[in-house]
């Protein structure tokens, strides 16, 4: 009796057989025999299909994140190392690509992203059917229509609502008096919010990524012309659009726009290390600016590549008007207009114009983006002392009564002159070490009042209590600034430091643009070339 196996099986089982299996499987059994393939006859929606089932196996696609709904928190959080291997399917040029060559529509919308473990799509079957005597254009057609009709099936209305009032509890609140509706999410009782979570995470497992088969790479788009059709001037408020395409990334987390557009220049400074940033509303506890990466198109090498890839804030390949003000900030020669334009990353820059013009060009960008670092962290270092000279020197202010023991030796004689404090340019160490030791003696001051310290000889009628007096001081931010002043004193003689290095370690600086390149080393003799006299 002959043995019965899928080369020789009755075509009825073996239509059972492929009816049941998964995306995977169903191109593996085409590539087993001619018999197998004359059979299945895959089309480019099949083998798209496989691709979006191997972007979920963690050995070919990586992680798969899950973003809430409620407040876009993504978990794994985003710049982490599981996210280094994470892949994504195209459905244009049909390769599993890292997740830096899709913008945030194509990964992060709820019908493009990755599915979560035991959902709908992430279990689903191959969409394969048996259309004998028919052309391949035609049943690749057919299986597009029938996926799309599903995509698109009206069963999943209710459930699409559901999912949308479960992540968007304030939109049921009635918006009236000018309530704030996030300062009223922040009320709602936690048990509430776990049960709209849960109400998501259930309707997820039904609708999410219904339409990856719909998502394209930048490279597609732009090759499509996709990207010179979605934004044009109508779109942008009237202002013209340079031809050169800036793709919106993820968002990570950083200190400043120096350790943006510079990662790792310098040896990472801890958080605890760090004072947090005044806010003019919420909670002062944020240290790090969320910064949205950018990716552009390399008009030499046409390889899309990070904005800290080119010399110049990535708002100036966007809009002309900035890239007028950037010419004349960082001395574009006329020779090297062409070049901002169609921007080139460092090497083709390199390339094409010298070591000379590029070294000016990343040494000035990177002191630009160093002297604004420098300004901010200035800004806090003095940001309470305009309070301070404030409430001692004046005759209603909260320290008036203790000008005569205590303020003289605080704010008398200040080593900053001038009607602003906040516009003085640049700190020196001595004016940060009179600081310093002015801040010690209002240090203790504090302690005092808080111990009960009462005025020798009082200037004016007060009659609040040390608790009142403290409580009307230390108000949200300026708690914040009594705080962490020493963190933002540090910050700011360690940014001095980094400043003088990147002036006297130019050639440093520019090895450290080349190796940051991540698509492959090259050598470079930096010694070859030195600046040419204008």
């Amino acid at each position: 009796m002959s043995v019965i196996s899928l080369h020789n099986a009755p075509l009825e089982i073996l239509l059972i057989i492929l009816d049941n299996v998964d995306p995977i499987s169903l191109i593996n059994l085409a590539q087993t025999c001619q018999t197998l393939r004359a059979t299945i006859r895959p089309t480019r929606i099949n083998f798209l299909q496989r691709l979006l089932a191997l972007e979920l196996i963690p050995e070919y696609g990586g992680i798969a994140p899950l973003l809430r709904g409620r407040d876009s928190h993504i978990s794994p959080r985003m710049g982490s190392k599981d996210w280094e291997s994470n892949k994504y399917a195209c459905g244009g040029c049909l390769k599993l690509l890292p997740h830096t060559r899709f913008d945030n529509h194509n990964i992060l919308r709820l019908d493009l992203r990755k599915p979560p473990p035991g959902s709908r799509e992430a279990n689903r079957l191959a969409e394969w059917w048996y259309l004998d005597r028919w052309d391949d254009g035609v049943r690749a057609r057919i299986f597009q229509h029938r996926i799309h009709i599903r995509a698109r099936d009206e069963s999943l209305a209710d459930v699409r609502m559901r999912y949308h009032e479960a992540t968007h509890p304030w939109e049921s609140m009635r918006q009236a008096g000018g309530i704030n509706q996030f300062l009223w999410a922040g009320n709602v009782e936690a048990d509430i919010l776990t049960t709209n979570d849960q109400i998501a995470s259930n309707h997820e497992l039904l609708i999410c990524g219904l339409r990856r088969h719909n998502r394209r790479c930048i490279e597609c788009i732009f090759v499509r012309g996709d990207w010179h059709r979605n934004k044009n001037s109508m779109n942008n408020g009237g202002r013209p659009i340079l031809p050169s395409p800036v793709v919106t990334g993820r968002k990570l987390d950083f200190y400043n726009f120096f350790d943006r557009c510079f990662p790792n220049l310098f040896h990472p400074v801890p958080r605890a290390r760090m004072g947090r940033r005044f806010l003019y509303y919420g909670a002062h506890d944020n240290k790090t600016y969320h910064l949205t990466m950018r990716i552009l198109r390399c008009g030499g090498c046409a390889k899309w590549r990070e904005a800290s890839q080119f010399r110049l804030p990535v708002i100036a390949y966007e809009e002309v008007h900035f890239l007028t003000d950037a010419m004349s900030k960082y001395c574009v020669q006329d020779a090297e207009l062409g070049e901002l334009r169609e921007p080139r990353c460092n090497r083709c820059f390199l390339r094409e114009h010298g070591m000379a013009a590029f070294r000016r060009h990343l040494v000035a960008f990177a002191r630009s983006l160093m002297v604004d670092a420098l300004e901010r962290a200035r800004y806090q270092v003095l940001f309470g002392w305009d309070k301070l000279c404030d409430d001692f020197r004046l005759p209603f202010g909260d320290f008036a009564n203790y000008w005569v023991e205590y303020g003289k030796s605080i704010v008398s004689d200040f080593p900053i002159q001038g009607e602003d404090l906040l516009a003085e340019p640049f700190l020196t160490t001595h004016q940060l070490d009179e600081l310093s030791r002015r801040f010690t003696c209002f240090t203790s001051f504090v302690e005092r009042m808080y111990q009960g310290l009462r005025p020798v000889r009082p200037a004016i009628s007060d009659i609040r209590s040390n608790e009142e007096i403290m409580a009307s001081t230390m108000d949200s931010w300026f708690r914040v600034w009594y705080d962490d002043y020493h963190l933002y004193e540090k910050t700011y003689r360690r940014l001095q430091d980094q400043l003088k290095w990147i002036e006297q370690h130019e050639l440093e600086v520019v090895s450290y643009a080349l190796e940051a390149d991540p698509w492959g080393p090259e050598s470079w003799d930096l010694g070859w070339e030195v600046e040419e006299e204008r």
